[in-house]
């Protein structure tokens, strides 16, 4: 069947040139604005925002690791409207969390694809959570199909500014469950040879699982030599006890150095307040 395109055409005289745009591309562009606003007010960041398609579904990954399909993003917006007062605040966690009136256990599965030694970096992220002793605690399962989170391993592409990408979370909770999948970076993590940051990434994107937001969100040039954004946006809610900005060491930093980052004093007090 064919179909009939309909064009809006701009003559511009002075220049004796012609710009025809049909309404495809202008109801994709209201479109891209509008998500671009709904994002901004849930307090992401736009810069380098590319759309990408993660565990079957398309969306757009925000600050580097963090993917937002639309049913997402209209959850977040929903909780935001009806969040608390400190909403306006910035720092640490989404209005998405799990249950926090009672215990949750966490079934996480690591892809067989990985090797022993990443198993034990693996093991090494979960613990850090369960020394804590938070009403949110994780277990290891080896059925996929038995899981809360999947961490597989994928190879990644490079962002369009050619960035490695170690890993990407699903967005944050919803319908109190955690986020899932969870992606490494195949390319990154598949070797024999183990990053010493790597139980920190498995830590930190299951910390977006469980709802955390990076603690260096307002100024990216702390982990990742981006620009500082004096604008005040909506969507990240203050934990009390925690730096009002980014922390050197935090487990949830945007960017890596490379090196180890176990839980500092205030990444603790986040998550006993939250957990």
């Amino acid at each position: 069947m064919k179909r009939n395109v309909f064009y809006t055409c701009l003559s511009i005289a002075v220049l004796g040139l012609t710009s025809c745009q049909s309404e495809n591309d202008l109801q994709q562009e209201t479109e891209q604005s509008l998500i671009n606003t709904q994002i901004k007010s849930l307090g992401f960041s736009t810069d380098y925002m590319y759309e990408a398609e993660m565990n079957g579904k398309n969306g757009f990954v925000v600050e580097g690791d963090i993917f937002l399909d639309k049913e997402m993003i209209s959850d977040l917006l929903n909780n935001k409207e009806g969040g608390p007062d400190e909403i306006s605040s910035k720092h640490y966690v989404t209005p998405n969390l799990l249950p926090r009136d009672r215990a949750v256990v966490i079934d996480v599965y690591l892809d067989n694809a990985f090797n022993a030694t990443m198993g034990a970096a693996f093991n090494d992220a979960l613990n850090r959570y369960n020394e804590l002793n938070l009403n949110v605690s994780f277990r290891r399962t080896f059925q996929r199909a038995n899981s809360d989170i999947a961490i597989l391993s994928e190879n990644i592409p490079n962002t369009p500014q050619g960035g490695v990408v170690l890993g990407r979370s699903a967005g944050f909770p919803r319908n109190n469950r955690p986020a899932t999948p969870i992606v490494l970076n195949s390319r990154v993590f598949g070797g024999a040879n183990l990053r010493a940051d790597t139980a920190t990434v498995i830590a930190h994107e299951i910390g977006h699982a469980i709802g955390f937001r990076h603690t260096d969100y307002q100024d990216r040039s702390f982990s990742c030599g981006g620009r500082f954004d004096s604008e005040d946006r909506l969507g990240a809610l203050y934990v009390p006890g925690t730096p009002r900005g980014a922390e050197a060491g935090s487990w949830m930093l945007a960017c890596s150095n490379g090196n180890d980052r176990p839980f500092t004093a205030s990444d603790r007090t986040a998550l006993r307040f939250v957990y």
